[in-house]
């Protein structure tokens, strides 16, 4: 299935850190106005970080300033001028530099909210989740917003961690209510489970957010398509294998219906359907053409599907398989 490619995601991501985290620094004329509470050799030691341009050079006068200035006035300058130098790798993807400079900075300014965010993206955007999901975890704490919250989701899912997985995946969607491949993932998911009233639910949220949804513009009309369909044949899938399994064979038909409009060839969804057709013994006729339609596209309920065929049709026509041939003619032509 054709899903967010990981440059998207890490794009949500920066966005996140572009729109939630301005860069305060004070007035140009700031430090000029105020009431000199320094030493020379202190106004000294804070002239040279300002002016090194080298990263790893900076770093090394920062730690070495805030160990021997703990109680500095000009600390919040050195943290705005870091921060400009920050952002400068960041706008350039300097991204190792980001995380190894940020990581340093955050031991002498461990509540810097924005660095913490820029580290989590370096994280993220080498693919480092393991790390990525410890700062994310942290930036969330002092901005929770719904594009963090869907790359952590994806992070811990990356990481097989399920339950940390559900628990971003449901943040996601409460801050994102159209976020349908959210809601699709957390369908799947419990569909698989079996859990069938947490499965109807986001399949049906799923529903509502594509139906409603705009294609991408860097998402070709093709490709949108396609996408588009598939969610909604494996939404309604979910909802009627789960009702077919409940033994509520009216929303079973309904809903497989539905999704076999979006792929006529879903074997398993034209096995249930015609197993629900049976058990309601409204639609024998239909119950025929979709087990015949199951068998005929060779998937590994096809034999199951040939043998309930058998049986049913034998069950109607007194024991006997002559005129079959035409049940499997009106399959042919529905999968055509």
């Amino acid at each position: 299935m054709t899903t967010l490619s990981g440059s998207t995601r890490r794009m949500l991501l920066l966005a996140f850190i572009l729109g939630c985290l301005v860069l305060i620094r004070p007035s140009p004329n700031a430090l000029a106005q105020e009431t000199p509470q320094y030493t020379v050799e202190e106004y000294g030691a804070f002239q040279g970080i300002t002016g090194e341009s080298d990263p790893a050079k900076k770093m090394e006068l920062i730690l070495h300033f805030f160990k021997t200035y703990p109680k500095s006035t000009l600390k919040q300058y050195i943290v705005s001028d870091f921060q400009g130098m920050l952002k400068t790798l960041q706008d350039a993807k300097r991204w190792t530099q980001v995380i190894t400079v940020g990581r340093q900075f955050l031991t002498v300014v461990a509540d810097d909210a924005y660095t913490v965010a820029l580290v989590a993206a370096g994280y993220s955007e080498t693919k480092n989740y393991q790390q990525f999901v410890v700062f994310g975890e942290e930036s969330y704490k002092t901005h929770p917003t719904g594009n963090l919250a869907y790359n952590m989701a994806k992070a811990y899912k990356s990481l097989g961690n399920t339950a940390k997985f559900l628990e971003w995946a449901d943040r996601t969607v409460q801050k994102l209510p159209d976020n349908y491949e959210m809601f699709f993932e957390l369908a799947r998911y419990y569909g698989d489970a079996e859990r069938y009233a947490e499965a109807d639910k986001y399949s049906k949220q799923c529903l509502k957010a594509v139906q409603a949804a705009t294609k991408p513009a860097q998402t070709s009309e093709k490709d949108w398509a396609t996408y588009t369909r598939q969610i909604q044949m494996a939404c309604y899938y979910i909802i009627g294998s789960g009702a077919y399994k409940r033994q509520d064979y009216a929303n079973a038909i309904s809903n497989l219906e539905n999704s076999l409009k979006f792929n006529p060839r879903n074997d398993t969804a034209c096995y249930f359907l015609g197993m629900s057709y049976w058990q309601t013994q409204q639609r024998i006729d239909r119950a025929l053409v979709n087990f015949a339609k199951a068998s005929l596209l060779g998937g590994a309920i096809a034999a199951t599907a040939k043998q309930q065929l058998e049986n049913l049709y034998k069950q109607t026509h007194r024991g006997s398989l002559v005129g079959l041939e035409k049940v499997i003619a009106v399959a042919k032509a529905e999968l055509k």
